[in-house]
């Protein structure tokens, strides 16, 4: 049987890409998350490659908050322009000529007419000048993820490993809990026919019909066959999960479920276990279940 290829929802991705005078770098990171977020930091030139790029990361995540940096440097095509507003310039020079002429003065301040405001304006690249840059972008994009997915890959095999062991950890547990299940039975028969006795003190005989009857009550209430095979079953599925593909399929959530079954069977024998040993068992099952828990927050 090959190890599933299990994926981790936390990790690291760049890609540095040129073309001539222009650099793109994307940086991508990515930590849990119960689904798929996205969060996009683009150039505003690129904006319009937004929809684009998410598309692309989905592709390769189906899981986890993960947040996207992209920076492209020496292009041309990207670099803001700077705009003289004539209009406002022509105003302010008929201004500064009525002020020379009602001042009778010739001085003129060339430097305090060019910091007044309005002059000028930086435009940013339109989109139909970034076109050039989509494709070097989108392949550092492409390139980002996939050095994220490796990464997530190699965290998610560690992670595999442990939660298997923490899994069989549980199971050795759960057949000890079995084990023992038969003597709480006759733990409980002995204790009651010595409580009878010494209440009658010998003076009555035992009623043994009526003593089998409470025991047999008792053997229904606290039965827990039932809760260990379910429990069986969850952590077989649970283990096979883990096991049974090669195929990097996402199993988070369903593992998530199976933990949160675990923990109900559990509860249900820790209450109707009525014995030392038993409830002992059970506070290990269940903090060995935790550990399990908290790990699968990480499984894509």
């Amino acid at each position: 049987m090959s190890g599933k290829m299990l994926n981790s929802m936390t990790g690291f991705g760049t890609a540095s890409l040129n073309q001539g005078e222009t650099l793109v770098r994307v940086e991508l990171k990515s930590v849990n998350h119960r689904f798929f977020e996205l969060s996009l930091n683009l150039p505003r030139p690129l904006m319009y490659l937004e929809n684009q790029i998410r598309k692309t990361v989905h592709s390769f995540f189906q899981r986890g908050s993960l947040t996207l940096y992209l920076t492209a440097d020496g292009s041309p095509d990207l670099a803001p322009k700077l705009c003289t507003n004539w209009g406002v310039v022509d105003q302010y020079l008929d201004a500064a000529r009525e002020i020379q002429r009602r001042s009778n003065t010739s001085d003129w301040d060339f430097s305090a007419i060019l910091s007044l405001p309005g002059i000028f304006t930086i435009q940013e690249a339109g989109g139909t000048h970034a076109q050039a840059v989509k494709p070097l972008a989108l392949k550092a994009v492409d390139q980002a993820c996939a050095q994220l997915s490796v990464m997530r890959r190699i965290e998610g095999e560690q992670l595999r490993l442990d939660l298997l062991e923490k899994n069989e950890s549980v199971e050795r547990l759960i057949d000890e809990i079995e084990d023992y299940a038969p003597h709480v039975r006759k733990t409980y028969e002995q204790q009651l026919r010595r409580h009878v006795s010494d209440f009658l003190d010998g003076h009555q005989a035992i009623d043994e019909d009526r003593l089998m009857n409470e025991i047999a009550l008792f053997a229904d209430k606290s039965a827990i066959d039932e809760e260990l095979t379910r429990m069986k079953s969850h952590l077989r599925q649970f283990r096979n999960f883990l096991d049974e593909s090669a195929e990097p399929v996402p199993v988070g959530r369903q593992l998530d479920f199976l933990i949160q079954e675990m923990n109900r069977e559990m509860n249900t024998i820790g209450s109707k276990g009525n014995s030392v040993e038993v409830s002992h068992k059970v506070v290990l099952a269940k903090s060995e279940i935790e550990k399990l828990r908290e790990q699968v927050q990480n499984v894509e």
